[in-house]
């Protein structure tokens, strides 16, 4: 396990347009025939620089013998605050019954438990190290002129990295985010193949019902009239593929997310309704787009060859 130099936390906080900085010391926690991670933090400024939402407890009453866990902990363990964690930090050989002193909703920062610093570097692997260090700015963001301070203030060094909470959320998402990312490009692949399939049926549709549109030129609808006939069929295609499609995506993803619902007090389902909304106009336009050739080629019919064709 690498770690920081621990003058370089007094020299983050020294640097300008940062106004809290506090150590955070990585560790393991042995526990119900599990490893969990821990992180020590100063409970002093725990709440100024990492964003946690407490379901119970509270997290300035950490200390030796006394740490707060992440909810998944908690209910595997059978725990909540006040309770009693049978454990194992570390190198410490010997298990201990420690405090539950506050339960958090889960959170990649923190992971899976928190507990003072000075006991966790004082059982951690490396003792005394320091793994992260977390900074609240001034702003609340973090600008490439701040990024570059701080980076100075660490010595440069090109094994240490410098992120805001939304690339942590990004990382800590992972294989999640590269799936949905997959997801979006094959429903890409998808919408071609449908436009595809659209300007494929429209053609046949057109050749095979020449004589229909050649009685319907005869009796006075005009190429226009044609032309919107065809378009309204491709729309309606593509309107009636979009919706299937959608109400098919929306009952499984509500059967699947239904088990986790109960499981995991944190997942809600919602819906991406201005997503849904795009897909449908996206969907409406390729549906208008592919009718463009099979309209034009059902227009630019003459009527007498129409009719007379056999």
């Amino acid at each position: 396990m690498t770690g920081i130099d621990p003058a370089a936390v007094q020299r983050v906080a020294d640097t300008s347009g940062v106004r809290t900085a506090t150590a955070v010391t990585d560790s393991v926690l042995f526990t119900g025939g599990q490893v969990r991670e821990i992180s020590g933090v100063d409970p002093g400024t725990v709440n100024a620089v990492m964003k946690l939402d407490l379901v119970s407890g509270s997290l300035s009453d950490l200390g030796p013998g006394r740490i707060a866990v992440s909810s998944t902990v908690a209910r595997e363990q059978g725990v909540g605050a006040g309770s009693r964690l049978n454990a194992r930090m570390g190198r410490d050989r010997d298990f201990t019954q420690y405090t539950v002193v506050g339960v958090y909703q889960d959170n990649p920062i923190a992971r899976d438990a928190l507990g003072a610093r000075t006991e966790v570097q004082q059982n951690s692997f490396k003792p005394g190290s320091v793994q992260r260090i977390l900074v609240r700015t001034d702003s609340g963001a973090i600008s490439k002129s701040t990024e570059d301070r701080l980076r100075t203030a660490v010595g440069n060094s090109p094994l240490l990295e410098v992120k805001d909470r939304e690339e942590l959320v990004h990382e800590a998402a992972g294989t999640l985010g590269d799936l949905l990312t997959l997801m979006y490009g094959l429903l890409a692949i998808g919408a071609v193949i449908s436009a595809l399939g659209i300007v494929n049926t429209l053609a046949m549709s057109v050749s095979e019902r020449t004589r229909e549109i050649g009685v319907l030129r005869a009796i006075g609808m005009d190429r226009t009239g044609i032309r919107r006939m065809i378009r309204l069929e491709s729309v309606t295609v593509a309107a009636f593929g979009t919706l299937l499609g959608l109400a098919g995506g929306l009952f499984g993803a509500w059967t699947v997310g239904a088990p986790a619902n109960g499981a995991m007090a944190q997942y809600s389902l919602a819906l991406p309704w201005g997503t849904l909304l795009l897909v449908c106009l996206v969907s409406l336009t390729i549906g208008a787009v592919a009718a463009a050739v099979p309209a034009r080629r059902a227009a630019a019919l003459s009527p007498l060859e129409a009719v007379a064709e056999t």
